[in-house]
């Protein structure tokens, strides 16, 4: 009976994921967009507000693509290649479309 006790707790564990990294990043980014630089003027203050508002949207999204890549991959060392993959992508073409704006 033990074994089986063990194999629950170890089958539901909280495994770490990239998304899950980003997630709580981006969940910090907010908060600080949000409690920090208050004493600005009007302007600064909507600019914080909307890169809270992305920063809550990326947060939502990686937990969403978290877990539909949980479901589809059950190896957690596949799983951190593709979401590795998935995040430097995601990088490489942000800094792309930045360079050709700006």
């Amino acid at each position: 009976m033990e074994e089986k006790e063990v194999q629950k707790v170890k089958h539901s564990a909280i495994r770490l994921t990239p998304l899950n990294i980003l997630a709580a990043g981006s969940l910090v980014a907010a908060y600080f967009f949000l409690t920090g630089g208050s004493s600005g003027a009007g302007i600064e203050k909507k600019v914080n507000w909307l890169f809270a508002l992305l920063c809550l949207f990326a947060c939502l999204v990686a937990i969403v693509s978290d877990l539909i890549f949980r479901k589809a991959i059950p190896s957690l060392k596949k799983l951190w290649v593709i979401e590795c993959t998935l995040v430097l992508f995601t990088l490489v073409l942000i800094l792309i479309i930045k360079t050709i704006i700006f």
